[in-house]
């Protein structure tokens, strides 16, 4: 369930971040808030939605640049850690998992990438992407490549996800406006993605549901 990280991880600036498996909750513990552990951080956010962040460092560290939509930690701790407050906070973090077990009403879209089995809860995501032979899964905070085809999707996902245009899948309950004269529609968080004219009526019909 948990995955400490080593205290003196770090990626240099042309290395590439290499692929993480899932995991309920990650400490990230240093001294300095640079670069290097920053991208940690956002690795490790990027690899799940749903992994809680706790971040381990000294009371007079200045973690505002840990606080970032990239990165989203779900707690802090300081140095020397106190057992009673460790404790506590990984009982309020196992509540918080069981309660979003228990009270998830969307199934999660579970795919390999990079070898690795990923889960992405379903309302989490905003849009599939076709690219070459791959697939590219979007959420807020992410983006997945992995092998697969648009063809394939559209007939694995729910009523929701429509397929607008022969290279994109959008969530149709992420859509705040069609755009008939640009022939886009625009979804949370100001993303863009284009339809086609054989997909229109499907959009259409698709925003009149929800």
């Amino acid at each position: 369930m948990f995955a400490p990280e080593d205290k003196e991880t770090t990626l240099l600036p042309e290395e590439p971040a290499p692929p993480l498996e899932y995991h309920d909750v990650v400490f990230l513990s240093f001294d300095t808030v640079h670069d290097p552990f920053l991208r940690v951080a956002m690795t490790v956010r990027q690899s799940s939605e749903e992994t809680f962040i706790l971040l381990v460092s000294d009371s007079n560290c200045d973690l505002s640049k840990c606080f970032r939509p990239k990165i989203r930690p779900g707690g802090v701790l300081f140095r020397p850690l106190q057992n009673a407050e460790l404790r506590d906070i990984l009982e309020e973090v196992a509540a918080e998992i069981d309660r979003l077990a228990q009270n998830e009403t969307e199934d999660v879209f579970i795919f390999k990438a990079e070898g690795v089995s990923r889960r992405v809860p379903l309302r989490d995501i905003l849009f599939f992407e076709a690219s070459n032979k791959k697939v590219i899964l979007h959420t807020a905070g992410q983006e997945i490549v992995y092998y697969d085809s648009i063809e394939n999707l559209s007939a694995q996902l729910p009523p929701h996800f429509i397929r607008c245009h022969r290279s994109y899948i959008v969530n149709s309950k992420r859509i705040e406006s069609m755009r008939g004269a640009e022939m886009e529609v625009r979804l949370n968080g100001g993303y863009r993605i284009p339809f086609s004219r054989s997909y229109r009526d499907a959009v259409r019909q698709a925003l009149v549901a929800t």
